[in-house]
Formats: C-alpha cells, sequence, structure tokens
C-alpha cells in the first residue's frame, strides 16, 4: 500500500531534491539523506598530505622546508609620470599646430619632381 503511494502514474517514484546538494531522493529517503547531507557539507575538509602519507612507516625523517629568501622589493616604475608627461607633450604640440598652421607645399617642387 505504501508502495502505491509512491508509485506515479507512470510507474516511477516521485522524486524530490535534496535542499543541500540538489541530488533527488523518494521522500522517505530523503527524510534519511536530509540531515546527513548537511553535516557532511559543513564540515571543511583538511588539505590532503601526501608527502606525510609516503613517508609513514619509513625510517625518512620529515624535513622542514628552509625559509625562502624573501625577495627584494622590486623598484616601482614611474610609468603613470612617464604617460602624463607623453600625453601632456602630445596637447601642448596641438596648441602649436593650431596657433601656427604649416604653410602648404609649394606647387614648384611638385612640378620639377615630375619632369
Amino acid at each position: 500500500m505504501a508502495e502505491a503511494q509512491l508509485l506515479g502514474e507512470d510507474g516511477n517514484q516521485k522524486l524530490f531534491p535534496c535542499e543541500v546538494c540538489g541530488r533527488c531522493f523518494a521522500t522517505d529517503v530523503l527524510e534519511r539523506h536530509g540531515p546527513i547531507c548537511k553535516k557532511v557539507f559543513n564540515k571543511k575538509r583538511k588539505p590532503f598530505n601526501s608527502l606525510k602519507q609516503r613517508l609513514q612507516g619509513t625510517d625518512i625523517p620529515t624535513v622542514g622546508k628552509s625559509p625562502q629568501p624573501k625577495v627584494q622589493a622590486v623598484r616601482k616604475s614611474n610609468w603613470r609620470q612617464q604617460h602624463e608627461d607623453f600625453i601632456n607633450r602630445i596637447r601642448s604640440a596641438k596648441q602649436f599646430t593650431l596657433v601656427r598652421p604649416l604653410p602648404p607645399p609649394t606647387q614648384i617642387i611638385f612640378n620639377a619632381l615630375i619632369v
């Protein structure tokens, strides 16, 4: 009788998604799965240390890592200042050409080159 309630019209069980992991279960299984799933997903796993496992049961002592020499501070570049200077030079060059436009090329030069 309980099986008849779980069976749908097409003969399959009705499945409901878990709130935590999203997997689908029947209602009776979901009641058992819910608390377990919440407990599992709340835990943080420690990172796996393969060196520790490889050395386990051997006579090799574990060697601590030697401290890395500190890298000297890299000299900061002044690209921003150089960029600003470059932009200012371009702006001043534009102002100069706006004040004094260059004379047009003379026709004599072109005629001499054609002949």
